[in-house]
């Protein structure tokens, strides 16, 4: 036994007990506290920020927004330092303890869980460490709200934001990244510059397009299965100090297609996605929430709005400063979250959709939908994509030019045990009904919940060979991101 006091022990403190941690059981998969201080162990690393294995916080880590899978890790580790990433998965890969990086736990199908392992969790790796004319270099734990609220006093932004900008950089990478802007620049996973990861053998390497393409390419969308990302170099571009937004709503899902198509050709708005809600009077409300970035002077409403087809009174707009407009979501997320519902269960169907045939897949699903399979806090999401052909990236969209992103956000009560088993059929339908029209999977919901490696290995189609290879040269021990199954 290693004396408790020595430094190359971790300086974490047991939560609920109080007690360091002095190493790893092996026998019991477990770590060693000075409760325990006469079991043998295996000595773990120096570690400049915290390891936790109080019960409470290993229960909010072995859940997600889902609220739906709950795997409980044995440790949860808050790292001071890149450095403890690097030192966490060289011991994980010696004793074969699964690691799951956590941004924001937002995704709904445990892809950040890992049961008897590691949850690494990257908020505590926030810092924004350099900032440039037309970059910025962070850690992977940044949120986007707490970048932007740097950037934009500079007249900067990312290219894309998430609708919702509390997730991480990282989190938000291993995904897609998908924004109202996402029309006009891709997905986020199309605007990087550089990465630094830890690989699943522990090491520390840099990849971009030049250097490592392999990694990084897998590692763009790849749900995390090749690396876990800790810094990344993103693109800035300029942006105004005020948001002129744009608010419309359609009964009639023809003139709301109509509509979108027109604003997202136009070459005049910034951002552009649709919301859809139950019409209190039957069917359904569409609504395009736009907008258009300015300096001080107000652009021109009826310029903006050329040629849509509208009544005058579907239409409510309204000027903000842009980081207000910029964080609406998640101030709206907030709010539901002070009501107790973001505790609700939640079973989400996210899916790409080509753009020839999103208006009458989307309106083939909502004929059979009603408010009942919504639940109290749901809703349905639609976001136009350019394609960026990003041919080797393992973040896959339907192979047009242009694409949607459907998104099906259903919640449940927690005392309806039919609910998470009935949508999440009704999930996998409309995953299987968007790929036979050669639609794809966008990873953060529950889909994954149902797939089957056959079903990997279609999805990710001719990219999947070089994934393969990506997996057995830099997680060869399969320790990384067990939670969607991939490998």
């Amino acid at each position: 036994m290693i004396a408790s006091t020595r430094r190359s022990f971790v300086k974490g403190l047991v939560a609920s007990t109080s007690v360091l941690i002095l190493g790893f059981d092996p026998v019991r998969r477990s770590w060693v506290t000075s409760a325990l201080a006469d079991t043998p162990t295996i000595s773990i690393p120096h570690l400049d920020g915290v390891l936790i294995t109080d019960p409470a916080t290993l229960a909010t880590f072995a859940d997600d927004f889902g609220h739906v899978i709950h795997h409980t890790p044995i440790a949860v580790l808050q790292p001071g330092s890149v450095d403890d990433v690097v030192r966490a998965v060289r011991f994980c890969l010696e004793h074969r303890i699964q690691v799951a990086a956590r941004g924001q736990g937002h995704s709904t199908g445990g892809q950040s869980q890992v049961q008897g392992g590691l949850v690494i969790d990257s908020s505590t790796l926030n810092a924004i460490e350099h900032i440039g004319s037309n970059s910025v270099q962070v850690q992977a734990g940044i949120r986007w709200i707490d970048l932007i609220a740097k950037t934009i006093p500079l007249g900067l932004t990312p290219p894309v934001l998430t609708g919702f900008t509390g997730l991480s950089v990282g989190g938000t990478l291993s995904m897609g990244g998908i924004g109202a802007a996402s029309f006009k620049f891709g997905a986020q996973v199309d605007n990087v510059i550089e990465l630094e990861v830890v690989t699943g053998e522990g090491l520390l390497v840099t990849c971009s397009k030049t250097e490592l393409p392999l990694l990084y390419n897998a590692i763009l969308g790849g749900v995390g299965q090749y690396a876990i990302v800790v810094r990344a170099t993103l693109p800035l571009v300029s942006v105004g100090a005020n948001a002129r937004s744009y608010v419309i709503n359609y009964t009639d899902a023809p003139t709301f297609f109509s509509d979108m198509n027109k604003l997202t050709t136009a070459g005049i708005i910034d951002g552009v996605y649709a919301l859809i809600v139950p019409n209190p009077a039957g069917g359904w409300v569409y609504q395009i929430n736009a907008n258009k970035y300015f300096g001080t002077t107000p652009p021109d409403d009826s310029t903006v709005l050329a040629g849509l087809a509208f009544p005058p009174p579907a239409l409510t707009a309204a000027t903000y400063d842009t980081y207000t407009f910029d964080t609406l979501v998640d101030q709206q997320i907030a709010f539901l979250g002070s009501l107790g519902l973001n505790a609700l269960p939640h079973v989400w169907g996210d899916v790409f959709v080509p753009g020839s045939s999103t208006s009458s897949f989307v309106q083939s699903t909502l004929a059979t939908l009603g408010p009942a399979d919504l639940g109290p806090e749901g809703f349905i999401l639609l976001f136009p994509i350019r394609n960026a052909f990003s041919e080797e990236l393992a973040f896959r969209l339907p192979r047009e030019e242009n694409v949607f992103l459907f998104d099906i956000l259903s919640s449940g009560l927690p005392t309806d045990t039919a609910y998470v088993p009935t949508e999440l059929a009704k999930a996998r339908a409309l995953f299987d009904g968007s790929r036979a029209l050669g639609g794809t999977l966008y990873p953060i919901g529950s889909i994954p919940l149902t797939m089957s490696k056959a079903d990997w290995v279609r999805e990710y189609g001719v990219v999947y060979p070089a994934l393969k290879i990506a997996k057995d040269l830099f997680d060869p021990a399969r320790i990384l991101t067990p939670g969607p199954g991939i490998f």
